[in-house]
């Protein structure tokens, strides 16, 4: 693999997060925080049980697409800066897809996200791990 194709694998991410977000407002991810965030919170006492209501979710996950996308022309101009910020958007979007299979592992079957989660980690482990994919190129 290519160094050339990080940018590309970036803006695959992005899309990757619309048809994530998309798959979680279609099946009311929304309705199961706060029963999933407080059972964590039962377990682990550090982690905030979250709710909001439909509106919030959905416009939240369209911010995000529209930063990600937004984003990714820096990365497509090479500029150092966004290769960092790149990486930290790819290791968020690692652990969110990571969470979606624990999710549906955790229940034994479908848990919402967790299809689109593949796509996640699929385009954000080689961005997040590139010095180890691009070794000879870096």
């Amino acid at each position: 693999m290519k160094k050339e194709w990080i940018p590309w694998l970036y803006l695959a991410l992005g899309l990757a997060q619309a048809a994530h977000s998309i798959e979680e407002v279609l099946t009311g991810l929304w309705r199961w925080m706060p029963l999933v965030t407080g059972a964590l919170h039962e377990r682990a006492g550090w982690v905030p049980v979250l709710a909001m209501p439909e509106q919030t979710f959905i416009v939240a996950n369209m911010v995000i697409i529209a930063l990600m996308l937004g984003f990714s022309p820096f990365v497509f101009l090479n500029r150092s800066w966004a290769w960092k910020v790149a990486a930290v958007v790819a290791v968020v979007e690692t652990l969110n897809g990571v969470g979606h299979l624990s999710g549906a592992v955790a229940v034994g079957g479908y848990f919402s996200g967790c299809i689109a989660s593949v796509g996640l980690i699929l385009f954000s482990v080689p961005i997040w791990g590139r010095r180890w994919f691009f070794r000879k190129e870096l």
